[in-house]
């Protein structure tokens, strides 16, 4: 423990000094023809438990059961330099560097990102003709079907391929992208810490045509309208390993194949309002720990039409998948590996009971997903609308199995947006939702739900505001009814004390009847922004974009301290 600690201690002096060395240092020139300036900032979120630690950690517990803070915190540092010259090829160079502290990371996260060192660096520089990326390097192709690569903090994603990329504009509306590279899992050393990534074994490779024909035709122009085609393609390549099951009673080899492609092609309309994309993506035989080693290919197909105006927004949805799951490594489970992104096609919800269920997408046994949307704001000045008009949101999704399994996810809900006079502001919002807990947790059954929250907001005077939620949930499944209310104080614009209780109504025989609160203090000035105070949750899901990573009932002190310069 203790040269950990001297490890551990010798990062945060790193940190320490770079924080010291860029607020005591030039951190922009300007000349007549270039600009150069280093940003930044640093995240700090951290729980001292008053509870059992080991009941609140993902296997192995024992591991960090002594451990009495939890930590995840992150430097990021940015490099920027701009030609300012109209005449010149060359346009910008970015570089990025980010240092991660997750020695004992928060609850929930998975043990392998347990370590410290670099977790990010890369540089990109920009021509007149493209990009060129070295380093690690996010980026999408489409919706995500075959190749997203994204960092998202809270969920504990980052798959982030180390290698290269270029995008390049050949022709007018011509956009031509290719990239390779090794992804990102975990650090590599799991028992004393790593200043470095554990990759994925082998490599992925893939690139991205996207043909713009507004750009050759003045007809289109005329009219407004875009008009947009696109393809890409991504390979991965993974020696054959030794995977042998039993069948009867003989034992049989897998025959795993080293290289597996997925393509998509794409095509989106857009004019007056409207916006329609159709998708559609197809992988190869796949044989992974995660579909069973099933030799079956992969495909998915979306569609989604819009149309909006002031006032009026319409939206609706269609995607089916089957087996469209793409990881770096075959035997790779859980949150890290993942190549693709299946959309989610359910509202994201941001109210607490209205997340209690939260739905995560089915990569491998696929799904049939429907949604539709429909926002309106009634005038000002009009009987529904009133002095400062009225907003109603009307969503539904509707998501089930493509192999007769049934009902997976159901969820309609109402939301009014009302501003009452100069100082109030109300929001109300009613739900019903279908969860199929064997699903989306591996156990349990159909939990089916009504929802109400209330949520009203006053400006109170210039130095005080006050937002307060009252939200129910009832439902005769699961754990039965919940209740919750939240009551929040922002003073002078930089103090902000909230206050929030959850408690199980009960109702059946899985009620716990506990307690669940939440209270603290957060502090704005200036880049700084720091929250302290006191909390216990219940075990559950944190999802967006139907990607999820279950969160352990946590209890203690909690502090998180963000900095951006």
């Amino acid at each position: 423990m203790n040269g950990e600690w001297l490890k551990v201690k010798g990062l945060l002096l790193f940190i320490f000094l770079s924080i010291l060395n860029l607020q005591f240092s030039i951190c922009y020139a300007r000349t007549a023809r270039d600009t150069v300036y280093v940003s930044g900032g640093i995240e700090h979120e951290g729980l001292f438990p008053t509870a059992d630690v080991s009941s609140m950690r993902s296997t192995p517990r024992e591991r960090w059961a002594k451990i009495d803070h939890l930590s995840n915190t992150y430097l990021d540092l940015s490099l920027h330099y701009a030609n300012d010259s109209n005449n010149a090829r060359f346009r910008e160079l970015r570089v990025d560097a980010r240092g991660e502290l997750m020695q004992w990371p928060m609850p929930g996260y998975e043990p392998g990102f347990k370590g410290y060192g670099l977790g990010h660096l890369s540089a990109e520089a920009a021509f007149d003709w493209g990009e060129i990326s070295i380093g690690d390097i996010y980026g999408q192709f489409g919706s995500g079907l075959v190749l997203s690569l994204y960092e998202d903090r809270l969920l504990g994603v980052d798959n982030a391929l180390r290698g290269a990329k270029i995008a390049v504009q050949p022709y007018r509306g011509i956009l031509l992208t290719a990239l390779g590279g090794k992804q990102r899992r975990y650090w590599s050393c799991y028992d004393d810490g790593a200043w470095g990534w554990n990759y994925s074994k082998d490599a992925t490779v893939g690139g991205d045509a996207e043909l713009h024909m507004e750009q050759w035709s003045r007809a289109l122009r005329e009219k407004e309208m875009v008009l947009a085609i696109g393809g890409s393609y991504v390979s991965r390549y993974e020696a054959e390993d030794t995977i042998s099951t039993v069948i009867g009673n003989a034992l049989y080899r897998y025959r795993l194949p080293r290289w597996v492609g997925a393509g998509e092609v794409r095509a989106e309309w857009q004019m007056k309002g409207w916006d329609i994309l159709i998708e559609y993506a197809r992988k190869a035989n796949d044989p992974t720990y995660e579909n069973g080693f099933s030799y079956r290919p992969g495909e998915a197909w979306l569609v989604s039409a819009g149309y909006s105006r002031k006032g009026l927004a319409v939206l609706a949805q269609v995607k089916r998948s089957d087996n469209m799951a793409f990881r770096s490594q075959r035997e790779e489970t859980g949150i890290a590996g993942r190549l693709n992104y299946m959309p989610a096609f359910a509202r994201q919800h941001t109210y607490t009971l209205a997340t209690h269920y939260s739905y995560a997408t089915q990569y491998s046994s696929g799904e049939w997903a429907f949604q539709g949307e429909v926002f309106y704001t009634f005038p000002r000045k009009t009987k529904m609308g009133g002095r400062y008009g009225t907003t109603f949101k009307l969503n539904g999704a509707h998501i089930r199995g493509v192999h007769g399994e049934g009902e997976y996810y159901t969820d309609v809900n109402l939301e009014l947006n009302k501003r009452i006079n100069k100082t109030w502001w109300l929001n109300a919002m009613v739900m019903y939702q279908a969860f199929n807990m064997q699903v989306v947790k591996g156990k349990g059954g159909m939990v089916r739900s009504g929802i109400a929250v209330v949520d009203a907001r006053v400006q109170a005077t210039t130095n005080l505001s006050v937002r307060g939620e009252v939200q129910y949930l009832y439902t005769g499944d699961d754990m039965g009814q919940w209740c919750f209310a939240l009551c929040e104080i922002g003073l002078w614009k930089r103090l902000t004390i909230s206050g929030q209780w959850l408690y199980n109504i009960g109702g059946t025989a899985d009620s716990d009847h506990e307690h669940y609160y939440t209270a603290t203090a957060t502090y704005s000035h200036g880049a700084h922004r720091v929250t302290a105070g006191y909390t216990k949750t219940i075990d559950g899901f944190n999802c967006s974009g139907g990607v999820c990573r279950y969160v352990p009932r946590q209890e203690g002190v909690c502090m998180t301290y963000n900095f951006t310069w």
